[in-house]
């Protein structure tokens, strides 16, 4: 069996593919991508600590090998130190305390969106919700305006998108990239004329302690790449994220009461939609050195996906993987990534769906999901909902 990415069938149910290799091809290897993948908790756990061994300096998609440079995708394009060093600066607004400050923001532009939504009577809950809440709250804390979110969230999922048959990016993926650039970089002359209390104003004014001892101001394009990642990150994979709680929730209606009876169990809920099927699927490295796993080679300066979406669902790691389980309390996790490359925007990411199932569960706790109009995107390594129309 061939471990296709960005296949129209994974895309759509990746999981008996996983069963596959997680039992029978825990390295498996695609001649047609000329990629490798490991499937196992144990081996993807091991492998993103092994920095050395399996870098990301080529960034996150399997097809670069070497045309782009890693430091194009920011700090998910980099190795220790200088991705520390990165991390150093930009985790200043990520701090708990400035994240506690957004949850009341978090909350009001919650209830606004879900009372908007009640008042047309239902519909589409992506477009009307799980969409727009991240996107406004990652916008709020970087000072991306109101009147430029919507097209900034449009060329963000150009830039994501693949073809489902051939996997090829979108023809306009380059184009929407470049716009949405150059309206970062037109912020980030605003905030050095007039600074505000943003994360742009952040990356702008800061310092940056290099690897070589040096001490300078980020580049354009540093900062430009800062925002770009931070901004679709914390967009997309939440957007995912609040979809598949809505979604699994609903074909578990006892455990979804379970929670609306005891809200002390929903962080617990969104950490176990989270383990049953990760918004980022695969994280691409490439390996540094000739390596074995399960009979295996993989050999230098081969690109690999390791499979986190697979990992979840290992039942080396996990009783009954394949059974949601709001009780279920996991030792390891690995949906935010692990090691120096875990998620910096996690807890931001957790506040948010939390939120989102607290005010859904104030305004229609009985909702049901039209299953037969649920459509997925197609997209390089996240995976999730596209439409998720729900009645109340």
């Amino acid at each position: 069996m061939l471990y296709e990415p960005y296949s129209k069938q994974l895309q759509e149910d990746p999981f008996p593919a996983y069963r596959h290799f997680l039992e029978n091809e825990p390295c498996a290897y695609n001649p047609e991508m000329d990629i490798y993948a490991l499937f196992r908790f144990e081996d993807v756990w091991n492998a993103t600590l092994d920095w050395k061994t399996f870098s990301s300096r080529l960034g996150p998609l399997l097809e670069n090998r070497g045309e782009i440079s890693g430091e194009t995708f920011s700090i998910i394009g980099m190795d220790p130190p200088r991705h520390v060093r990165f991390r150093t600066l930009i985790a200043k607004g990520f701090t708990p305390r400035r994240i506690a400050v957004l949850e009341r923001e978090v909350r009001a532009i919650a209830r606004r969106l879900l009372d908007a939504f009640v008042k047309q009577g239902g519909g589409e809950l992506q477009e009307a919700f799980s969409r727009r809440l991240p996107m406004d709250v990652i916008s709020a804390l970087l000072g991306i305006p109101e009147e430029e979110r919507d097209e900034f969230r449009h060329g963000t999922d150009l830039f994501l998108a693949r073809d489902p048959v051939t996997g090829a990016p979108h023809p306009d993926a380059g184009a929407a990239r470049e716009r949405d650039e150059a309206m970062l970089q037109r912020l980030l002359e605003q905030r050095r004329r007039e600074p505000r209390d943003d994360l742009i104003t952040i990356l702008a004014s800061s310092e940056l302690d290099d690897v070589d001892g040096s001490s300078r101001r980020l580049t354009d394009d540093e900062m430009g790449s800062f925002v770009f990642l931070l901004a679709s990150a914390g967009y997309e994979t939440t957007m995912k994220l609040i979809g598949n709680c809505v979604v699994y929730l609903a074909e578990e209606p006892e455990q979804r009461q379970q929670l609306w009876d005891d809200p002390s169990l929903i962080p617990q809920a969104v950490e176990e939609v989270l383990r049953y099927d990760a918004p980022s699927q695969f994280q691409g490295r490439v390996c540094q050195r000739d390596v074995d796993f399960d009979g295996v080679t993989i050999p230098k300066d081969a690109r690999v996906a390791l499979v986190t979406g697979a990992a979840g669902r290992d039942p080396r790691e996990f009783d009954d993987p394949d059974r949601l389980d709001i009780h279920r309390v996991a030792d390891r996790q690995l949906y935010f990534g692990h090691g120096h490359h875990v998620c910096i925007g996690k807890s931001l990411a957790r506040l948010e769906a939390q939120i989102a199932l607290e005010e859904i569960a104030a305004r229609f706790p009985d909702y049901r999901v039209d299953e037969s109009g649920l459509t997925r995107t197609y997209q390089a390594h996240v995976r999730g909902f596209d439409t998720v129309p729900v009645q109340i």
